[in-house]
């Protein structure tokens, strides 16, 4: 079962080996317009739930293949802390992790639930979600499980990041006319600006998303991200660069279509990171129409086939 992917060069986090806590199918309780998995019905718990002796093998495994990733980041094939073990794991995860790292990618919806926010303190760094502040823009683009109630949310991540003694991080992805509004924005702004952050990614879609949607571009991120900085918020507006490390990864066929599987990458990445005979089994994929090439902003990506 490949729950171990990666690594994967992020350009803000460093080298990173992923660990999927859901390699089987997506299980989240959002169904957001921009993510880059194909779109599925919401749910508000696992159904499909891994034992942690097997996680914490597969960890065991990818740290003795790859020892020198900065860190672990801890997601799914949807949503992270729907994962019902997460507190157990996190505790056991200290005795094996070394020196590594541990990284939380998550979209906050639960961190208002105390058994969550316990386990995600655990963490070295968090990394937290926020696409709305207003209840008709958080549906329309987070397209959240019935369940999910935003007060709730929000009262959740402000709470924690009050606790939280590691390293907080946000992020806002854009989505052109749908929550790039200057009021939406100054709302954002004002509830994220107590908070303690590391700093706030200001983003949009690079990469290609489950439903058609439109990406903001560049200048215009920089204009957004001078909102946050009035309010005294350490800002980042990403610039796809690349990666000037060769690091010649050998990935065999199921391992390239799983990292595919949750992360599109891109035709410049995938040359840089990994090794020639990882891109020749790559591009046989590609000929047995089991991966695409897709252009987004004018950047080629390979991705599953849908």
């Amino acid at each position: 079962m490949d729950i171990i992917f990666g690594p994967v060069q992020s350009r803000r986090f460093g080298e990173s080996l992923g660990v999927d806590l859901s390699p089987k199918l997506k299980q989240c309780n959002y169904d957001c317009l921009y993510c880059e998995l194909r779109g599925k019905k919401t749910q508000s718990e696992m159904q499909e739930i891994l034992e942690v002796d097997e996680i914490l093998e597969a960890v065991r495994q990818g740290l003795a293949k790859f020892p020198n990733v900065e860190s672990l980041t801890i997601t799914a094939n949807g949503e992270p802390t729907l994962y019902p073990y997460l507190y157990e794991l996190m505790l056991r995860l200290e005795d094996i992790k070394e020196s590594k790292q541990t990284l939380l990618l998550t979209n906050g919806a639960l961190l208002w639930e105390p058994c969550v926010a316990r386990a995600c303190l655990f963490f070295d760094k968090v990394k937290f979600s926020l696409d709305a502040i207003s209840q008709n823009v958080f549906k329309k683009i987070d397209r959240p499980h019935k369940e999910i109630d935003l007060d709730r949310i929000l009262k959740g991540i402000y709470q924690f990041s009050a606790d939280f003694k590691g390293e907080l991080y946000a992020e806002i992805l854009f989505v052109k006319g749908v929550n790039d509004d200057a009021q939406e924005i100054q709302e954002m702004a004002r509830f994220l600006a107590p908070m303690p952050l590391k700093r706030l990614d200001v983003s949009t879609i690079d990469r290609p998303p489950a439903y058609k949607v439109e990406s903001l571009s560049v200048s215009e991120l920089e204009e957004i991200g001078k909102i946050f900085l009035r309010y005294q918020i350490p800002v980042f507006v990403p610039k796809r660069t690349l990666v000037k490390k060769q690091e010649n990864l050998e990935l065999n066929r199921e391992e390239i279509v799983k990292t595919l599987a949750l992360r599109p990458m891109s035709q410049e990445d995938i040359n840089t990171l990994w090794s020639a005979q990882s891109r020749e089994i790559l591009e046989s994929l590609v000929k047995a129409q089991k991966v695409k090439i897709k252009s987004i902003n004018g950047v080629n990506f390979y991705a599953l086939e849908s």
